[in-house]
């Protein structure tokens, strides 16, 4: 009896920690709605346009750029010089990970569209301000919002144009369905 509890609970607070990315889908399911709810569900975390990002790379500031996102989402597409990081890293795994290479840089989160790297970057960014980070940034709209503007995308071969869509769901918020792929090409 005892064991049916705890998978009960266990249920119960698996269910609990992914609710909050499908209230989004109740918002008005466009790109620009639910950037709106990633600021105001993540309001501690600081947003880059994709603009100011662009820009950060063409004057090539020192920076460390995390893609929060699945292994097979990051092997059709990333922005270029990112390195993956499991959505459900541990804080103190991150920081093992990243903290003695943060020190006097920017550090900048993306996912599909904010919600992921939004959570991890709300748990990590006083650690890594701590630890000597310039400051610590979610990209705002994520992958999608860069794709959707033409931005340029790689994976291992080089450029590509393709975007994993998360989901079915999600991929609806790219802007060109013919460009979305579930696996590397």
């Amino acid at each position: 009896m005892q064991r049916h509890v705890l998978v009960i609970v266990a249920l119960l607070l698996a269910a609990i920690a992914v609710q909050p990315e499908y209230t989004y889908a109740r918002d008005p399911f466009t790109l620009d709605a639910v950037r709106e709810r990633v600021i105001r569900d993540y309001g501690g975390v600081a947003q880059l346009s994709t603009q100011a990002f662009a820009d950060h790379m063409a004057r090539g500031t020192d920076f460390l750029l995390l893609d929060v996102r699945e292994a097979d989402e990051f092997a059709v597409s990333r922005l270029g010089g990112a390195e993956r990081v499991d959505p459900g890293i541990w804080r103190w795994s991150f920081m093992n990970r990243f903290a003695d290479r943060v020190r006097g840089k920017t550090v900048i989160f993306y996912c599909s569209v904010g919600v992921r790297s939004s959570r991890l970057a709300e748990q990590v960014q006083s650690a890594l301000k701590e630890r000597g980070a310039k400051a610590v940034y979610n990209l705002d709209g994520g992958i999608f919002a860069w794709h959707n503007e033409g931005r340029t995308l790689v994976n291992t071969k080089g450029e590509t144009q393709f975007v994993h869509p998360f989901d079915e769901y999600w991929g609806r918020l790219v802007k060109r369905a013919d460009l979305l792929r579930k696996s590397a090409q």
